[in-house]
């Protein structure tokens, strides 16, 4: 009978997090990564392929070129995925580091 009682609160859904879309595993983000792993590898595969004729060494190239993707898909660094990590350090790098500090009436 307590139960007819108690107090109903509205709680916001969480938002930090994207939602996952494919399978409940991976977002559309990191589908996309993925897919475009996919097609840099089996566009490595049909070029070596028809420059070789050699099946096993485009094979494996090609699917090495496969895994590109993956690290940007999967991979989070303090709560950055990597392509937004390394986006990040690089503005930084480019920041100018030492301030200008000169006065008129001052010579150095």
């Amino acid at each position: 009978m307590a139960f007819l009682f108690m107090r109903m609160y509205n709680v916001p859904p969480n938002m930090n997090e994207k939602e996952k879309v494919i399978g409940g595993i991976l977002n559309l983000n990191q589908f996309f990564w993925i897919l475009g792993g996919l097609v840099i590898g089996a566009s490595v595969f049909g070029l070596l392929f028809t420059l070789t004729k050699i099946g096993g060494l485009a094979l494996t190239v090609g699917g090495i070129f496969c895994l590109s993707g993956t690290p940007f898909a999967l991979f989070k660094k303090n709560g950055l995925t990597l392509f937004q990590y390394l986006t990040r350090k690089r503005k930084f790098k480019k920041k100018v580091k030492k301030l200008p500090n000169h006065r008129k009436e001052v010579n150095l």
